[in-house]
């Protein structure tokens, strides 16, 4: 079995498959990349088609924010593809760790807390997904809907705040669905 946060290669003697279950070769060195997680958000969503979704880590080297599984409105939405892609990679997260969910991304963005000027969260109202939005100093940004059932964001603003303020950068709470519509055509066309 690979331990966690060891990157399987689907061509080693690891196994048949290339899962994470596979034993991993004999005296083969164990790759950890030393991450910490602080502070995760599982099941964010992009709002950009097609869909990806995101798991956010607020770690001891800086954000990383892992997409993966591209779902359609129609075969995955539909047929529930998010909820079972979701729940394999929190899965692989609780069993592999962090460095398992990055190496299996299909891309990831990370963020040094020097070159993040605030996160802000919004509870999406009585009707809507929680957002979370990462705003980087330069300008850029990266926004998520979180998908998770369990995700409470007041309880999210606080332990991200004590990271923030440790870390220098803000922590905003903010009421209703957090729909910018310039934000959202800025993203789309860069």
């Amino acid at each position: 079995m690979s331990a966690p946060g060891e990157p399987v290669d689907p061509d080693s003697d690891a196994g048949t498959d290339g899962s994470p279950d596979a034993a991993a070769p004999d005296g083969a060195p164990e790759m950890e990349s030393g991450i910490e997680v602080d502070v995760h958000v599982h099941f964010g969503m992009t709002g950009s088609f097609p869909l990806q979704l995101a798991e956010l880590f607020f770690a001891s080297d800086g954000v990383h924010l892992a997409e993966y599984g591209l779902i359609t409105p129609l075969f995955g939405l539909g047929a529930k593809k998010h909820k079972r892609e979701a729940t394999a990679m929190r899965d692989l997260f609780d069993r592999y760790g962090v460095d398992e969910v990055l190496a299996r991304s299909r891309s990831v963005t990370w963020l040094s807390y020097d070159s993040i000027e605030r996160v802000v969260v919004n509870d999406g109202g009585r009707l809507g997904n929680p957002r979370v939005g990462v705003y980087a100093v330069d300008g850029t940004n990266n926004a998520y809907r979180i998908h998770d059932e369990e995700f409470d964001p007041d309880e999210f603003v606080r332990e991200l705040g004590a990271l923030g303020d440790e870390r220098g950068f803000a922590v905003e709470l903010e009421a209703g669905l957090g729909y910018r519509p310039r934000e959202s055509l800025k993203r789309f066309f860069d």
